[in-house]
């Protein structure tokens, strides 16, 4: 199935239009989130030492007690170096490998695990709005290329599936002939 040229346009400006949908509502999701790390909690203000300076919460001295980090990823730190000091020597390079990319994902794992993500307040009507966007640009985007799923069984001629049946009769026939000459020709 051959797509029209207006089809195609059609289905360009309806892409456009779900991916205009989508990118807001995720925008405007995303802007509902707030990211921080486990040392900054709410409570505490502007506070950022181990102890708080006593604006509410419990703890020593009436702060609060606030780690920053994940404890332990210093301990990475040594075999990652190992790693990296036995690809530089050029000795055992798949344990060298091991540990590098070892060391860094869990790296990036303990960089992850101390990050905290909490929603704003929002009400549902907003939420609501939000969800549909993002549900609805989909759906456009989705549509607007489902058309040319079919277009990729189509033959490298371009024509359709009619045409090629009757072009196979065509070329059944001059096969036909083709040999009654040849066998004309052998006799």
């Amino acid at each position: 199935m051959s797509r029209s040229a207006s089809n195609q346009a059609g289905d360009v400006l309806q892409f456009i239009v779900g991916g205009c949908l989508f990118g807001g509502g995720v925008f405007l999701f995303m802007n509902q989130v707030i990211v921080r790390s486990d040392g900054l909690t709410p409570g505490l203000g502007r506070s950022f030492g181990r102890l708080g300076s006593g604006w509410g919460g419990s703890g020593w001295a009436g702060g609060q007690l606030v780690g920053f980090g994940t404890p332990g990823l210093g301990l990475l730190m040594i075999p990652l170096a190992i790693g990296v000091c036995l690809l530089f020597a050029g000795a055992y390079q798949r344990w060298a490998r091991l540990l590098v990319w070892g060391s860094l994902a869990a790296l990036f794992v303990g960089v992850l695990n101390s990050v905290r993500i909490t929603l704003l307040p929002a009400t549902l009507w907003q939420l609501a709005v939000y969800v549909v966007m993002i549900a609805s640009g989909g759906g456009l985007m989705f549509r607007s290329l489902r058309g040319y799923a079919d277009d990729s069984q189509t033959p490298a001629s371009g024509l359709p599936p009619q045409d090629l049946r009757d072009g196979d009769a065509d070329l059944r026939r001059e096969l036909s002939e083709l040999r009654r000459r040849l066998d004309n020709l052998d006799r």
